[in-house]
């Protein structure tokens, strides 16, 4: 356990330090129409780290979750869903249908309660910060829209390279980014700090429900770059 959790870390902070990003003005132009958006990747950084998020040949069924806290009295009716993702071998996924989760009550030893989910195909745009491998926007549509009430709930996207005969799965990985400054942030301030978690079924990082928080410093932690699509409510 130890060995893993120690092979683990090395992926989460070395993976992305060096990372080099060009200019930006607001969410990704793949989060349209964005509710909601955490914020850009700090290439920068000194707690910049991305996390494994993958259905893949090297990390089976890892998933990163990220949260939002919507406040009372409000809703939002989510329409897509949008990931920032070091891909760290080929540029490309396959296949292109991408699992996604909704959940509420995810905590320490628990994913809480799943609400919504589905697989949808997913679109890929690159950001222009490079390290170990591009990042690149993946974003897709939630399908039919989920309304959320007031509450917190935490959302995933998981990119997939499953095909054993493309060659490609056999080293790709994807991670997907934190966000330390909240750079180009929409309504970022939704996010509630220190609530990213990851749920693996891998016998590699065998890490159910843990909160990143656990396994990674606070500053590394506290919020991760994510985004949704859709209409406010109310």
């Amino acid at each position: 356990m130890k060995a893993a959790l120690t092979s683990l870390l090395t992926v989460v902070f070395l993976i992305v330090l060096p990372l080099s990003a060009l200019a930006q003005s607001g969410p990704p132009a793949l989060c349209k129409p964005c509710v909601f958006y955490a914020g850009d990747f700090d290439p920068t950084g000194f707690y910049s780290a991305a996390f494994p998020d993958e259905n893949t040949f090297v990390y089976d069924n890892v998933k990163a979750y990220g949260a939002i806290t919507i406040p009372r009295n409000h809703g939002v009716l989510v329409e897509g869903m949008l990931f920032q993702v070091v891909f760290n071998g080929e540029s490309k996924l396959d296949p292109t249908e991408t699992p996604w989760e909704i959940r509420i009550g995810v905590g320490e030893g628990g994913g809480g309660t799943l609400i919504a989910s589905g697989q949808a195909f997913a679109h890929i745009q690159a950001t222009g910060r490079f390290g170990d491998g591009p990042e690149y926007s993946v974003a897709l549509k939630v399908n039919p829209p989920v309304a959320l009430g007031a509450g917190t709930f935490w959302f995933n996207l998981t990119p997939q390279c499953t095909n054993k005969h493309d060659t490609a799965c056999g080293s790709g990985q994807y991670l997907v980014s934190n966000t330390t400054l909240q750079t180009n942030n929409f309504r970022g301030a939704l996010q509630p700090t220190g609530q990213i978690f990851v749920n693996s079924q891998s016998l590699n990082y065998p890490y159910t429900w843990e909160n990143w928080c656990d396994l990674t410093n606070q500053q590394a932690c506290a919020t991760l770059s994510f985004g949704l699509m859709g209409k406010i409510l109310k």
